[in-house]
């Protein structure tokens, strides 16, 4: 009886995230990765990297740190970001691009 519920959850539970490739390395689905907070953190070629502040998803991350280069006259070879996903009280959860 056990193992026809703990079979039945588990195929259950593999059928639920079926589809969704972020889950192969996130415990959140692509739309929850797509839509959550992240602090923005723009890398130059040398240095530290520069906090450019919070976006509200990946796509306003990535848009800060391509108009922080683009005001800073760096060729896209020069530079690169990470966008870290604030969730579980934490300011860097999971790293993005």
């Amino acid at each position: 009886m056990w193992g026809r519920v703990l079979i039945t959850l588990a195929v259950a539970s593999s059928v639920a995230n079926c589809g969704d490739e972020c889950r192969e390395y996130s415990e959140f689905t692509c739309k929850q990765i797509e839509a959550a907070e992240y602090n923005v953190f723009f890398a130059p070629p040398k240095g530290d990297a520069v906090r450019l502040g919070r976006a509200s998803g990946l796509s306003q991350c990535g848009s800060m740190a391509r108009s922080y280069a683009a005001s800073t006259n760096m060729s896209r070879a020069d530079w690169g970001y990470v966008c870290c996903m604030i969730a579980k009280g934490s300011d860097c959860y999971e790293k993005h691009r």
